[in-house]
């Protein structure tokens, strides 16, 4: 780590705390910890996910979680569309839509058209 940024790192705070600051063994990332035994970042996917050492949730691929996020709109009044095209035709400052709501813009947006459905949910494509 370069002398200034380490420099910069040593804030009272942290030393009156006891943390430290360690290179996660798996991934490289830098983090801090009270913990001077604790050799994982713990962020994913060094580490299951928990909250407060307690594990949240159940496991689940990329399609039951889209499944489950669209599943829990629908239950509380969301109508689910099909998926929208990724390439924003329509707009000259993007290539690819960065949220569902690009495909709407500037038509629905605007208020010239009626939104297909209201309220509404859509889960991108991801690459897998």
């Amino acid at each position: 780590m370069h002398p200034e940024l380490q420099k910069m790192l040593q804030l009272q705070f942290f030393g009156k705390e006891g943390f430290v600051r360690r290179k996660c063994e798996k991934c490289g990332s830098y983090f801090w910890t009270q913990d001077e035994k604790q050799k994982l970042c713990g962020d994913a996917p060094c580490v299951e996910y928990s909250f407060i050492n307690n594990p949240v949730g159940k496991k689940m691929d990329l399609h039951g979680m889209r499944e489950a996020f669209l599943s829990f709109f629908e239950k509380h009044g969301h109508t689910r569309l099909k998926r929208y095209p990724v390439v924003a035709r329509w707009r000259d400052d993007i290539y690819l839509t960065i949220a569902s709501i690009a495909d709407f813009q500037p038509h629905v947006t605007s208020g010239e058209v009626p939104p297909p459905a209201n309220p509404l949910v859509i889960s991108a494509k991801h690459k897998t």
